[in-house]
């Protein structure tokens, strides 16, 4: 299967929705929020757009502090790592400063829990120092938490509720495949697997057993025949 990315309708959604906050005024709150399910292509959305906005894409953990966030952005920001944490705080502010760059951040959902809302509320003021945009992405109830700390969330100008895999992106995906994929087919995981990462996973089992024996093109009826759908290796 080709690792290529394919634009789909919660990619070109997301992309809007940061050149929306881009054109914003310098004094204007540029923050957004996106948020669904899993497997509707965040991911490689995120980074194809930290590709072509030179941003920084950071992935939220658990075992974030404010302490190791500030480190991460040195680093990002080519600038010097040492020093307690004021220290290179301000560096990240003059970095911002001296050169804008919008910040995307992942699985925000990490820092909704009032142990970890302080490393929450840090962006918030890289945001309100530098101007630059910042982009927050979680799953489906991190809009609702969010909600809960209003001073944060009146700075949240542009939303993105992630949208269930069009039938177009399914089809684009299919192409990818090492192997024809007959829209029968097409249709079938649209229906049942309206998931991409579902999907990358039963194109990967159907392309090993098409390998096996010399299949080039794949209906709905050779898909059952592999058992590609519950992990059967024929």
């Amino acid at each position: 299967m080709k690792e290529e990315f394919i634009t789909t309708v919660n990619y070109s959604t997301i992309y809007e929705a940061v050149q929306s906050l881009k054109s914003l005024p310098r004094t204007a709150p540029k923050m957004g929020l996106g948020f669904g399910h899993f497997g509707l292509g965040k991911t490689f959305s995120l980074e194809t757009i930290a590709a072509l906005e030179n941003a920084i894409l950071l992935r939220a953990a658990q075992t974030w502090t404010k302490s190791s966030v500030l480190t991460d952005l040195c680093e990002e920001l080519g600038v010097d790592t040492n020093g307690h944490g004021p220290i290179k705080y301000k560096r990240v502010i003059e970095a911002l400063v001296s050169e804008p760059r919008v910040i995307i951040v992942d699985e925000i959902d990490a820092l909704l829990r009032s142990s970890k809302f302080e490393v929450l509320e840090m962006f918030r003021d890289f945001h309100d120092e530098t101007g630059v945009v910042i982009f927050f992405v979680g799953m489906e109830e991190s809009n609702r938490k969010l909600k809960k700390h209003k001073h944060f969330y009146s700075r949240i100008v542009e939303f993105v509720e992630f949208q269930s895999i069009h039938k177009a992106d399914i089809e684009k995906f299919c192409s990818l495949s090492d192997v024809l994929i007959k829209p029968d087919l097409v249709d079938y995981f649209y229906r049942k697997f309206p998931n991409l990462r579902q999907v990358k996973v039963l194109l990967i089992r159907l392309e090993k057993y098409c390998a096996l024996n010399d299949i080039e093109e794949v209906d709905l009826k050779t898909f059952k025949m592999s058992g590609a759908e519950y992990g059967d290796k024929k």
